[in-house]
């Protein structure tokens, strides 16, 4: 089966003094990019099935504003939502067990985390069907940056070359 895999780093944050960096809030710029996250993953048929999001602050309110965008109504299904500690400062490896727990039924999900592990994951994942793809992975994963992967296999069995990067984006609001 085919599913794609959608790696975003959270939008901008802040860091107010006295606040721990779990619970650092996004910036205005942050609130203003992450909508168009959405709309970006709507208009381009990319809307998860289900996200996987990082329990921080600025994770969960960048996810939150991006799915505003997605279609909703009653015969819509939201995606699944998780919020998972372990994707809190996690490693590219630990980042790829939360993906490789992922359902077959699910045939796209969403990451939403921080870097370095989001972007060493996309580095990671990548073959090199896209050589000019993974060199902007490589070139710098600024915030707001989604990179969207697509397999064939199972979640359970994906492995580093497995996947190919099908589109890089920051969008900006």
């Amino acid at each position: 089966m085919r599913h794609t895999l959608i790696l975003l780093r959270h939008a901008k944050s802040d860091w107010p003094d006295g606040v721990a960096d779990h619970d650092r809030p996004l910036t205005d710029r942050g609130r203003r990019d992450a909508p168009r996250t959405g709309v970006w993953l709507v208009a381009n048929g990319r809307v998860p099935d289900r996200a996987a999001v990082s329990t921080a602050l600025r994770t969960q309110q960048t996810y939150g504003l991006a799915a505003e965008a997605f279609p909703s109504g009653p015969e819509v299904l939201k995606p699944e939502v998780l919020n998972k500690d372990e994707l809190y400062a996690a490693s590219a490896g630990e980042m790829l067990e939360v993906v490789r727990e992922t359902p077959e039924s699910v045939g796209t999900l969403m990451v939403v985390s921080h870097n370095p592990g989001t972007q060493y994951l996309a580095l990671a994942l990548a073959d090199e069907t896209n050589p000019e793809l993974v060199a902007r992975v490589h070139a710098g994963y600024p915030t707001n940056t989604l990179t969207v992967l697509e397999f064939d296999g199972t979640w359970a069995t994906l492995d580093p070359a497995a996947a190919s990067i099908v589109a890089v984006e920051s969008p900006r609001g």
